[in-house]
């Protein structure tokens, strides 16, 4: 248990009532946290987050969801230069959201089907 100061403990007193022993109550909020820390995908499911917390990527994402898709598409309703689309999809392939598929020159991402569910904690 690491609370900094006096006001600390007053302020979680104020916030839960005094009907409780607060350390016995920090005690379960750092099991709650433990547990969540200690499952062995939490980094997975992190980076998952962070990798649709980007609003280019997450479009992405969501247009290779309707429709396969190569960067030459990605790049001409984008807007953006080839360089930072293949950015992107490389972040959206470490988070093992989207693969890609050769099909001649040219690789077409896809999404894996119901990942979603994978990740919810």
């Amino acid at each position: 248990m690491d609370l900094k100061n006096k006001k600390e403990i007053e302020s979680l007193i104020k916030c839960f009532g005094v009907d409780r022993d607060i350390y016995e109550y920090i005690e379960d909020l750092e099991r709650n946290k433990d547990e969540i820390l200690s499952k062995r995908n939490f980094n997975e499911k992190v980076n998952y987050f962070k990798a649709l917390g980007n609003k280019v990527r997450f479009l992405i994402y969501n247009l290779i969801g309707k429709k396969e898709m190569c960067v030459c598409e990605l790049t001409a309703i984008l807007n953006l230069s080839q360089p930072a689309i293949s950015h992107h999809i490389k972040i959206l392939e470490q988070a093992g959201l989207i693969f890609g598929v050769k099909k001649g020159k040219f690789t077409h991402y896809e999404i894996y089907k119901n990942i979603e569910k994978k990740y919810l904690i």
